[in-house]
């Protein structure tokens, strides 16, 4: 298994639970990593509707087209978004924010289909 200064030196900027460890970057600069601790308690009701909400909205951008996939990505592109067709998805998905869609649309001659609504 890589270190995450390893990991660093080729290029990925590591962070976060990754492989059974947990990777952040001191004060310093420097790359900690450490075994992951398991959780505490259970997950709430909360978290748990969370995960729901983000496991459906995956499942219903793999049910797109390919040509409508191609379009978010399209999206994210011409607006110069820092991120990805399915981010920009799972943005208007969960935040039912509908409105970006449709500027998109009108901005840059797309035909995004908007998620449906939560």
């Amino acid at each position: 298994m890589f270190s995450a200064t390893q990991l660093s030196m080729i290029g990925l900027k590591v962070s976060g639970d990754v492989a059974g460890l947990t990777i952040y970057t001191d004060r310093y600069g420097r790359k900690v990593a450490y075994h992951a601790a398991p959780p505490t308690k259970p997950l709430t009701e909360w978290q748990l509707a969370w995960q729901r909400n983000l496991r459906v909205g995956m499942i219903l951008w793999r049910r797109l087209t390919p040509y409508d996939r191609l379009e978010y990505r399209r999206a994210c592109d011409a607006a110069s978004l820092c991120m990805l067709g399915h981010n920009l998805w799972l943005h208007v998905y969960l935040a039912g924010d509908y409105g970006i869609l449709a500027a998109l649309n009108r901005q840059y001659g797309l035909h995004l289909v908007a998620p449906p609504k939560l």
